[in-house]
């Protein structure tokens, strides 16, 4: 479901106002929203998806790949809220054979805002968990698990360990380059991601807390910069840049053949 806008929840906001105020019904918002558990009971300063109300984009078939992914309904075997561990995707890519209908159908497999592998809760957010399984699923791993040396780990190996999203962007600056990533422009990311190549954008926060990260995928750079995915404070499968990162930066791009 694309999303047109994000919200920032104001103080006697309710949903039902905030859907009649952007001219979407309350079940559109809903299911833009499936992070809101409760909508009797809003958070101030929590941002919502706001859901376009343009015409959905046609799911296109992966070529030679007879199942369809909608981005609404997670795919079998992508559902675990073991976020230790590997998902098993039923759609996975290789370099050589890239293609931006594949790379779009293995990104909505996930159904990253309806996925309760990537649903935020208790103070914890997965947009780095999110970003670790589909580049495996591209064969193009950003690494969660490694070790003392920075080399990709398994889950739960002697000796290995797991990063979060600034331990993320440390290591595709240290050892990105061996794994295949290219650092990149906004424009040559959304590039990458059309031609069905992966790419990523991160952000590391500088001042302790947590930072974040997204896929791009393929779509077109607006003024809220290219096309992303993500898992996060609110998730979504198809929006910008700015509806995820809002201001922070500088921000990081990269893409993987």
């Amino acid at each position: 479901m694309p999303i047109a806008d994000t919200y920032e929840i104001k103080p006697g906001d309710t949903l039902s106002g905030i859907a009649q105020h952007f001219g979407v019904t309350l079940q559109a918002l809903l299911d833009a929203n499936q992070q809101v558990t409760n909508p009797n009971l809003l958070v101030v300063g929590q941002k919502i998806n706001i859901p376009s109300t343009g015409p959905q984009p046609a799911v296109v078939p992966a070529p030679g790949h007879a199942a369809t992914y909608d981005g609404v309904h997670p795919a079998p075997g992508t559902v675990s809220t073991n976020r230790s561990n590997y998902v098993q995707a039923p759609l996975t890519n290789l370099a050589g054979q890239r293609d931006p209908a594949i790379y779009s159908q293995l990104i909505d497999q996930f159904a990253v805002g309806f996925n309760p592998r990537y649903q935020p809760g208790g103070g914890n957010t997965y947009c780095n968990i999110f970003v670790w399984d589909v580049s495996r699923a591209m064969g193009a791993e950003v690494a969660h698990w490694i070790d003392a040396s920075g080399n990709i780990a398994v889950p739960s190996a002697p000796h290995a360990f797991e990063i979060n999203i600034n331990g993320g962007v440390n290591w595709m600056r240290d050892h990105g380059a061996q794994h295949g990533w290219n650092p990149a422009t906004a424009q040559e990311a959304q590039d990458a991601a059309n031609q069905g190549q992966l790419a990523v954008v991160m952000w590391k926060n500088e001042t302790g807390g947590h930072g974040h990260t997204a896929i791009v995928r393929p779509g077109s750079i607006t003024a809220k910069g290219p096309a992303t995915a993500q898992a996060g404070a609110h998730n979504f499968n198809s929006g910008h840049v700015m509806d995820g990162f809002g201001t922070h930066g500088p921000l990081k791009y990269f893409w993987h053949d």
